[in-house]
């Protein structure tokens, strides 16, 4: 579930992607179609490198997990998922199943958490997180 997702990077200050080189795991949208009617990309994160290492099979055989904290999740992975008209994937297990989330919902969705949970981060591009949550406010 994606607030089980969302308690745990909170938590840990840590998200983990799979990478090989200088790609990240993309896999193809069951939910989302684009204009010309193709699955959406979907970049995937998932909350612990044990579920994330987990999916280094197959065409990601040679990919390894690597650990992003969450104000880089958010400004450099998150905003760019939304800037290339992806989906952000969500702790996907092996065959590929998981959540598939909008990158705006999910940053709204985080900042409510770090809110509640009186939890501030330091972010390169946004002012706080309220300006963070402003600017998507924007976007939406």
């Amino acid at each position: 579930m994606i607030e089980d997702f969302i308690q745990n990077i909170t938590k840990n200050n840590k998200v983990f992607v799979i990478e090989f080189k200088e790609d990240i795991a993309i896999s193809q949208s069951l939910l989302f179609k684009d204009d010309a009617n193709n699955p959406v990309n979907v970049v995937c994160f998932w909350s612990s490198k044990q579920a994330a290492s987990k999916c280094c099979i197959d065409d990601w055989q040679n990919y390894k997990p690597q650990e992003i904290c969450i104000a880089t999740f958010i400004e450099d992975y998150l905003v760019n998922v939304y800037n290339e008209s992806f989906i952000a994937g969500i702790d996907f297990n092996e065959q590929m199943e998981g959540i598939e989330a909008d990158p705006l919902d999910l940053i709204l969705d985080i900042i409510k958490v770090l809110k509640k949970n009186k939890m501030n981060l330091e972010f390169e591009y946004f002012k706080n997180i309220t300006d963070l949550e402003n600017q998507i406010q924007k976007l939406l």
